[in-house]
């Protein structure tokens, strides 16, 4: 028995996983232990200024780079990979020029449609947001290629810090403090994984030419025909659930809903991102050489559920005490939200690992498709709870339809991952 944890804790994807693992633990646990001075510093207010920031600026970070760079890591050929890479910077940088753009020449509009004129200011900041998440997941991807796991875990850690540091230092400027603590703190993550890049990788840049970035752009085509738009969509949810509950409640159950959903995605931050990052370069692996990918998708979820299923049943019978022991008596309903949100989150932590399956069995459009059905079942939970002024029967009609989607998804990803390389060709 012995032997056999030896081997198992010896195996390179357990090692790689303990190692973002660890850079996740840093990065999710300085703003997790810091959370409730930023909920005695800012008031739920301020986190829906956020929020609604937020729900603008990931429109377009989401597309910065058309989905491109979740490539990088499928090429055999580093020469593909670097021109990936090259082609991913020359997309965003089109991009952010065209969200400044866009948020000058309609900064009242959206400012309208968004019921937050506070908000008008901070739209300038969009195109900075956009070019740094989409440079972080560029350099962040080529990490994961090279399995230079520990470039990943510096880059978390100290995009952490530098989010939670500029923050409180800036919480005398209350929502300001908050967005431009997530800015800087993407940007400075960004500049670590760039310089890491450039200190091992910046002899391959020379590899870079037109002509096999446009080769590239059309071998991997269904990223930015597919992928883009069902990531667009994804976001597009998440926006759109924050303009509705600005449209419905009142601005301080927007903030309250943020910081319950900020609290309980923790653990799949923390766990699901380091087991997805590894599993997405394993699992490319995996079916490039027409191994067992059933088995290893079977494991990840096996091991995601045992490990989660603590932690999701405390906040499910005594969420409202421990958010209001962690974060204050005023956050006490953020707590009676996650024990409704709690079912569908608990699912959603388990499928979210291993959620870019499609990408390796070439399944992108049903992939597409089914999350349109999971969004519209989102939306229209929101809708209901709306229409009749109640938050909590839209939280649970919420976890009612988002449960028996992910149960579906479960099924479908088991399914897809009999499939092998050869099965295509």
């Amino acid at each position: 028995m012995l032997r056999q944890i030896k081997t198992k804790f010896a195996s390179e994807f357990v090692k790689n996983s303990l190692t973002v693992f660890s850079g996740n633990a840093i990065a999710q646990a300085i703003p997790f232990l810091v959370e409730p001075v930023l909920t005695r510093l800012f008031m739920p207010s301020d986190f829906a200024v956020l929020a609604i920031y937020l729900s603008v600026a990931n429109l377009f970070s989401i597309i910065a780079t058309a989905r491109y760079e979740m490539a990088i890591v499928l090429p055999k050929s580093d020469k593909q990979a670097i021109n990936i890479v090259g082609l991913s910077v020359i997309i965003s940088l089109i991009v952010s020029a065209l969200s400044l753009i866009i948020v000058w020449i309609f900064n009242v509009k959206i400012c309208k449609i968004l019921s937050s004129e506070e908000v008008s200011s901070y739209l300038f900041l969009v195109p900075l947001t956009t070019l740094s998440i989409a440079w972080y997941h560029i350099f962040n991807y080529w990490n994961v290629r090279k399995k230079q796991f520990k470039n990943v875990t510096y880059a978390k850690s100290f995009q952490s810090i530098s989010t939670v540091g500029v923050t409180a230092g800036l919480a005398s400027i209350k929502s300001a403090g908050l967005i431009l603590g997530q800015i800087f703190g993407y940007f400075f993550g960004m500049l670590v994984m760039l310089f890491k890049f450039l200190q091992k990788d910046r002899k391959q840049l020379k590899e870079i030419t037109i002509s096999e970035m446009k080769s590239v752009a059309t071998t991997y085509q269904d990223f930015p025909k597919i992928n883009t738009f069902h990531a667009f969509c994804d976001v597009l949810k998440q926006s759109g659930e924050v303009f509705l509950l600005s449209y419905y409640y009142l601005k301080e159950q927007v903030g309250l809903h943020s910081r319950t959903l900020r609290l309980l995605f923790a653990p799949s931050a923390l766990l699901g991102a380091a087991i997805g990052q590894v599993f997405y370069q394993r699992a490319s692996e995996v079916y490039q050489n027409n191994g067992d990918l059933k088995n290893l998708v079977k494991k990840v979820m096996g091991l995601l559920f045992v490990i989660s299923l603590p932690a999701f049943l405390a906040v499910a019978i005594w969420g409202d005490d421990l958010f209001a022991w962690f974060l204050g008596e005023n956050y006490r309903i953020a707590g009676v939200y996650g024990r409704y949100l709690t079912p569908y989150l608990f699912l959603s932590f388990i499928v979210s690992p291993i959620s870019q399956l499609p990408l390796i069995v070439n399944k992108q459009k049903q992939a597409f498709l089914l999350s349109l059905c999971g969004h519209s079942l989102y939306l229209l939970a929101i809708i209901i709870g709306g229409i009749y002024r109640d938050i909590l029967l839209g939280f649970t009609f919420l976890s009612i339809f988002l449960s028996i989607y992910y149960l579906f998804l479960i099924l479908w990803f088991i399914k897809i991952s009999n499939i092998k390389k050869t099965d295509l060709q």
